[in-house]
């Protein structure tokens, strides 16, 4: 009895010391991971970097993403190179324009090849030239989306001063069509259903996913502007975290192209509080055949841009392709 007492006891004490142990293990696992600052607009457009996170992906590369949720984008950029953050996710406008004014950053890989921008008018508004004078909504000045309005004015033989700007939030913008408080409004094309059940006789007079009117806009179809940054500093005195980050983001746009719209849907869900599961299906569904399965940034899609910030004085001279795609990592991450 008393044999079969000690076994007991010393099993129980090995158990104990295995916990402990695995306890320690795990401490020790969460001490290894880096913790990384994102500053972001939470959007369906920046896919890579939430399912990086959910899957595990960061995880396997030591990362620790942590979040800092802004109204817009530029203003998350600002927040980036104030320091409050590593990465920002936003479009590529705002970064170029920076870099002309001397804040220079690295655009490190893309979610979409073209651009999915929308431009919607109340029902007795059919064309653009009818907005003089008119209240639109057009997104924070400097943003992508402010930028896209200003050539769609000029286009039209107009410019910001022909019109006046409403600030409010993207989500509100449509419901403030729909009010008549606004004539009319940037969205984003995955927000068409919505548009379209809240405001049924709005004119969209701008449909960016339609292939020729992008040719029009942008002068290719190919535009590569969904993406996610971080500074010159930040990236010469982190090489290693910046790889890590890339990489995670490069198997997430892999698993994103091999999954369903409704499959990616199911995973992002908890990132989107308030979403239901079928309007985020919705929403990437619009947007899937934009998307990049690899993320990487090519010349012709980087000039495509470029070039719309010269042509809108967003900058002043060619930035060039080399000095704001570190290519390094993005090689390093597809195994070139």
């Amino acid at each position: 009895m008393k044999k079969i007492l000690s076994l007991i006891i010393a099993a129980a004490m090995l158990f104990s010391m295995a916990v402990t142990f695995t306890g320690c293990d795990s401490k020790a696992k969460d001490k290894e991971l880096t913790e990384i600052v994102i500053s972001e607009f939470r959007g369906i457009a920046w896919a890579s970097v939430y399912a990086a996170d959910l899957l595990g992906y960061f995880e396997e590369e030591g990362l620790k993403p942590k979040y800092m949720i802004y109204k817009d984008g530029p203003i998350a950029f600002q927040g980036m190179h104030a320091g409050d953050s590593d990465f920002s996710l936003l479009s590529a406008e705002p970064i170029m324009t920076a870099y002309d004014k001397g804040m220079e950053s690295y655009m490190l890989f893309t979610n979409t090849n073209n651009r999915s921008f929308g431009f919607a008018a109340s029902k007795d508004i059919t064309d653009i030239s009818q907005l003089k004078g008119k209240t639109i909504f057009a997104g924070m000045p400097g943003s992508a989306p402010y930028s896209f309005v200003l050539s769609l004015l000029e286009a039209a033989g107009m410019s910001e001063n022909d019109v006046s700007f409403m600030n409010t939030e993207y989500s509100a913008a449509i419901t403030a069509l729909g009010e008549k408080q606004l004539d009319a409004i940037y969205f984003d094309i995955y927000n068409k259903k919505k548009l379209l059940e809240t405001v049924p006789d709005a004119n969209i007079l701008v449909d960016a996913t339609d292939k020729q009117t992008h040719i029009d806009l942008y002068g290719s179809e190919f535009c590569q502007t969904t993406v996610a940054t971080c500074t010159k500093a930040f990236a010469d005195k982190n090489p290693e975290i910046v790889q890590k980050f890339v990489n995670a983001n490069v198997k997430a746009l892999k698993w994103i192209s091999e999954h369903t719209s409704e499959e990616l849907a199911e995973l992002l869900i908890p990132m989107f509080e308030g979403m239901t599961k079928e309007e985020l299906t919705y929403k990437y569904e619009t947007l899937k055949s934009s998307f990049s399965s690899t993320g990487e940034i090519v010349p012709e899609g980087y000039k495509t841009v470029e070039d719309f910030c010269l042509s809108q004085g967003l900058i002043s001279k060619e930035i060039g392709f080399e000095n704001i795609i570190p290519t390094e990592f993005m090689n390093k991450a597809l195994g070139k």
